[in-house]
């Protein structure tokens, strides 16, 4: 079913503005009048071009994306240079050649040449061996239908900045993890071993530990380390995407955190595609794509087959089974009053400070977890060392006797 985006004025003067869904536009002025409305102006959708489907884009390729902070920073100066009037393929001659990050440099050259001869930006993303996410993508997509790219890129950026802030102060959390596997490698298994020894000969027992040392456990911790580094690198990869956003759904803390995120995102953009006056069916399906996490987009690309059979935004969105009780009740209130995208306004914002209060938690999660992990080995090694020493202080008081 269409949408019709529409200007009417209640009898007090003050006028509404917003969308609707409606087979015609004179059933949009009936359903207007019959709520008292006067002076109702609605505007056809087929003024807005929109694209009859979605193509499926998505990124590939086994390098991880560019880091958060330097998406970040692209997507924001993009946004500024949209803003001020450039054309894509001018926003980004400019801004390739003086991006910091080497992989955005590249893609954001490469791109420019073909995007400044009429070719989709968003199409052009998807072919950079997955630097830029595939959120980022459909974000891209949703601009070029909705003729919006400088929220677009607002709204990429927005979603790196949050990424990075998730992760700021974090390097503490891996300096903890680390100390308490070394701790636990290198210091009790060594203790024990000494003390199941005689010490007879002191000089030989040090040249054995220190080969054990040498040989073993200082190579094991080094190979703790590249296989965490290379499994990095991999886990931030395009191919690692459905284990990562699966698994991240499985720990409480960032579930509530990535389903916030999602909704705040997919309803921001869902009401500037219903603004811009994209098709319903076309502006969930391209909100849907540019949502973070790949198993809630396939999620929220459920609920199409409602809005294809003019069923409604608000079923399509109930059918995913992501909102909560309250904001599905508004989105049906906007439905029905015709204030769909005041409502989805209303919906985002409280996504968005829900997400916020997430993100706090999540990073006090973080912390918890590793001052657990350093707690529990704190008192294995303190175990193990008490052990140890009284070990070799009977052997010691032995050789007395």
């Amino acid at each position: 079913m269409p949408i019709f985006r529409y200007e009417a004025t209640e009898t007090s003067g003050r006028v509404l503005r917003g969308a609707m869904d409606a087979a015609t536009s004179q059933e949009v002025e009936a359903r207007l009048a019959g709520k008292g409305y006067v002076r109702v102006a609605v505007q056809s959708n087929l003024a807005f071009a929109a694209p009859a489907s979605v193509p499926t884009l998505g990124v590939s390729g086994m390098q991880p994306a560019a880091k958060a902070e330097d998406l970040g920073l692209f997507f924001r100066q993009m946004a500024s240079l949209l803003h001020s009037g450039m054309t894509p393929g001018a926003a980004l001659s400019n801004l390739g050649p003086r991006t910091a990050n080497p992989r955005i440099q590249a893609a954001g050259s490469a791109m420019a040449h073909n995007v400044g001869q009429g070719a989709s930006w968003a199409g052009e993303l998807a072919r950079t061996n997955g630097v830029f996410p595939e959120h980022m993508v459909g974000l891209v997509a949703a601009g070029e239908a909705g003729g919006f790219l400088p929220f677009a890129c607002e709204e990429a950026a927005l979603g790196a900045e949050q990424d990075a802030a998730l992760r700021q102060g974090m390097w503490w959390v891996r300096f903890l993890s680390w100390q308490s596997l070394w701790s636990v490698l290198v210091f009790p298994p060594n203790l024990i071993w000494i003390a199941t020894r005689q010490l007879d000969d002191p000089r030989g027992l040090l040249v054995t530990y220190l080969k054990w040392e040498a040989f073993f456990y200082i190579p094991l911790g080094i190979v703790c380390h590249a296989v965490a580094y290379f499994g990095g690198k991999w886990w931030a990869t395009p191919a690692a995407a459905s284990l990562r956003d699966s698994l991240s759904l499985r720990i409480p803390a960032m579930a509530k955190l990535h389903r916030a995120r999602a909704l705040a995102s997919f309803t921001r953009v869902l009401s500037r595609l219903l603004r811009s006056g994209v098709a319903s069916s076309t502006a969930y399906e391209v909100a849907a794509r540019a949502v973070p996490n790949s198993v809630l987009r396939e999620q929220l690309l459920r609920g199409l087959p409602k809005i294809r059979s003019a069923q409604g935004l608000d079923q399509a969105i109930q059918a995913s089974g992501l909102m909560d009780h309250d904001p599905i009740q508004l989105l049906v209130t906007g439905q029905h009053t015709g204030q769909l995208t005041e409502m989805l306004d209303q919906v985002t914002t409280l996504y968005q400070e829900e997400a916020a209060r997430a993100t706090d938690t999540a990073r006090k999660a973080q912390k918890q977890f590793a001052g657990m992990i350093t707690l529990v080995t704190s008192g294995y090694v303190l175990i193990l060392a008490l052990y140890g020493g009284f070990k070799l202080m009977w052997q010691f008081l032995g050789t007395f006797e």
